[in-house]
């Protein structure tokens, strides 16, 4: 599955986690959207996007909002996984706006600004002359997401990535995306009173973990990464036939 695949491109997944709360309760869009990543079937995803749009033009409810831009966020890395990048675009065009008018509302809400930073980064994966002019500006909201809220598992996610895909000389270090993703899943289990919590961006940032601990060179915790995961979410379609498969062809294991 290539969703998070072209979370890389952002430097850039979350769904519905408030970081202000703990033991959340989820809805019945965190179990689709779940599902739908586990399986890759994205016709269930855009169908999530949509029934949000028509709950935020209801009720223009901040929570809603926020699910819907996350919502979006993750499928538009699907989109330019796939090089659709006409319509990723398109998506990326209303998710902006979304963003935009969240944070005018609330300033200082630290999974807006990080999501808004990696919308921002999207903007590099797809027109990647961009990337002197808006790196900086996607790397300063990053930091100050992480400042306003340390345990923002967004913030953490997109402090990860930029460390985990962005070049050294712009401050890439894999073995700082690995300390980064291993915060995210700690914050998003603490949101969870310290239980897997079953959204897709949980085990978005375990697959990126294994995948960070790769390049750091940690091959051991690699794999243990890639078994746990398959522990906890077997059907995981992406972990399952692509990246532990391919994962242990380069390694010799």
């Amino acid at each position: 599955m290539r969703i998070i695949r072209t979370l890389s491109l952002s430097l850039a997944m979350l769904f519905v986690v408030s970081s202000a709360m703990a033991n959340k309760k989820f809805t019945k869009y965190d179990t689709l959207l779940y599902e739908s990543y586990k399986s890759g079937n994205m016709e269930v995803w855009v169908d999530v996007i949509e029934s949000l749009q028509k709950d935020y033009g209801i009720n223009n409810d901040n929570a809603t909002l926020l699910s819907l831009i996350q919502a979006q966020y993750g499928y538009i890395g699907y989109l330019i996984g796939i090089k659709d990048n006409k319509k990723a675009r398109q998506y990326l065009g209303q998710a902006e706006r979304y963003a935009d008018n969240f944070i005018v509302k609330q300033p200082n809400n630290a999974d807006a600004l990080a999501l808004r930073a990696a919308l921002m980064a999207y903007q590099i994966g797809l027109s990647p002359y961009k990337a002197p002019f808006i790196g900086p500006k996607s790397m300063t909201a990053i930091n100050q997401s992480l400042e306003l809220n340390p345990n923002s598992p967004q913030a953490l996610l997109e402090k990860a990535n930029s460390a985990h895909y962005a070049p050294s000389m712009f401050g890439g270090n894999p073995v700082e995306a690995v300390k980064y993703y291993a915060k995210c899943i700690a914050a998003l289990e603490q949101q969870n009173g310290g239980v897997e919590p079953k959204i897709w961006i949980y085990l978005n940032a375990y697959a990126q973990l294994a995948l960070a601990q790769e390049k750091a060179r940690q091959i051991e915790n690699a794999k243990r990464t890639y078994l746990h995961i398959l522990k906890i979410a077997p059907d995981f379609k992406w972990v399952a036939n692509e990246l532990y498969p391919q994962f242990k062809k380069r390694n010799n294991l």
